[in-house]
């Protein structure tokens, strides 16, 4: 008996460190029919799908700017984390992240591609050139649960020890402060107490899979921010509002299956509530990132429709590549930051290439330990932790040109 006891203890923080607090928007706007604000929303996004309402298009960009809110000596964000996480995100909603291959093949049909994309602000509200990232250093501990004057919440106010976001028809704010418990959190389209705390918030111990998010355990996946963004722009958690056990609730999306609750951790193979199988791997379902791995159709649909009404101003022309030339020129720019937290190097060159590299990684006698391509993304994450320390030789290739690099694993 006290052996079992003593188990049990022991294994109640891996429990809980399963199942942390993923966001907190139900407890911050209520998303029920009986809500007139959330009523009023639903007439919008109602009306917005009507025939003609909305234009069809291909990719829409948004410009993001990350507010890093932290404490000393608390590491802050850095340039190779920011590209890496939204790297992530565009995968997310494009449908090919990380965990696509993993989707139960009942719910393939249902995948959907967002056709948005998410892209560091290159000019800032004064015209000047930016990269997309601002430092503020705080003294208020757990930030994002702070609130002053009128419930307003201080990560997002110059005055209250956070700092005051962009203008908020022109770029998505994300804010990365501590949260305590929680793992992040969004504005809700239209009920967002002041106009200042329109954006997203994350906390930095989960913002991207490198950096302090690499030691995060089950939630070091940097999809987060994808659930966050989700809410964003318009959608709830796959079962509804709250987290008790209810089939009559619903996410208001016609092709998500009725879920009766979240589920936590990973679980394996069918899973049923409410009469059906459902899709724990959904992006708003509460899983942790080895799970998270798709949206629907109509969930794309909601998001896109929820962009044309109430961010019509976000969406701009051009794309977050930055067309470089010559690949000798692009690879003169290139980043390779190490980051000790995870033992991965983050390849980036924030101008992106319009075209497709061949990465080739040898041992120093020769042998090819790797090979991958890299593609649509800014950044490469060239993971040499689970092999033997020392040097390694990179060869990068584009066409015709190809250049050739030593690095060290395990410094």
């Amino acid at each position: 008996m006290r052996a079992t006891l003593m188990y049990m203890l022991l294994l109640l923080p891996l429990l809980m460190a399963g199942q942390r607090n993923r966001c907190d928007v139900d407890q911050r706007f209520d998303l029920t029919k009986s809500n007139p604000v959330y009523q009023s929303f639903l007439s919008r996004i109602e009306h917005g799908t009507l025939p003609g309402n909305i234009e069809p298009r291909s990719e829409s960009y948004f410009p993001v700017v990350i507010h890093v809110v932290m404490r000393e000596p608390l590491q802050p964000v850095s340039i190779a984390q920011a590209i890496q996480q939204l790297d992530v995100l565009n995968a997310d909603f494009a449908a090919r992240g990380n965990n696509i291959g993993k989707l139960r093949d009942e719910f393939r049909p249902l995948v959907g591609d967002a056709q948005m994309k998410f892209c560091l602000a290159t000019v800032d509200p004064q015209g000047q050139p930016t990269s997309g990232i601002t430092h503020t250093t705080t003294t208020v501990q757990d930030i994002a649960l702070q609130t002053g004057e009128g419930g307003r919440i201080a990560i997002h106010w110059d005055e209250l020890g956070g700092k005051t976001g962009w203008d908020p028809t022109r770029y998505i704010n994300i804010w990365i402060g501590e949260y305590g418990g929680i793992l992040g959190s969004a504005s809700f389209p239209g009920m967002a107490n002041y106009p200042e705390e329109i954006g997203l918030v994350i906390d930095p111990k989960y913002f991207g899979s490198i950096g302090a998010a690499g030691n995060s355990g089950f939630y070091s996946g940097g999809h987060t921010l994808t659930h966050e963004m989700g809410h964003f722009f318009g959608l709830k958690h796959i079962w509804g509002q709250g987290t008790g056990e209810d089939c009559n609730d619903s996410d208001e999306i016609e092709d998500t299956p009725n879920a009766a609750g979240p589920y936590y951790d990973c679980p394996q193979g069918v899973q049923e509530s409410c009469g059906t199988s459902d899709m724990y791997q959904n992006f708003m379902d509460f899983t942790d990132d080895r799970c998270l791995a798709a949206f629907t159709h109509d969930q794309v649909m909601m998001m896109q429709t929820t962009a044309a009404v109430f961010y019509p101003d976000l969406d701009v022309e051009g794309t977050c590549t930055v067309y470089t030339d010559t690949f000798d020129r692009w690879y003169d720019q290139l980043v390779w930051s190490y980051d000790q937290a995870s033992g991965t190097y983050v390849i980036y060159n924030t101008d992106g290439w319009m075209g497709k590299i061949e990465v080739q990684v040898y041992s120093v006698d020769g042998r090819l330990v790797l090979e991958d391509v890299w593609e649509d993304q800014l950044s490469y994450l060239l993971d040499l932790s689970h092999g033997a320390a020392g040097v390694y030789v990179v060869r990068l290739v584009s066409g015709e040109e190809e250049f050739v690099r030593k690095i060290v694993s395990g410094e």
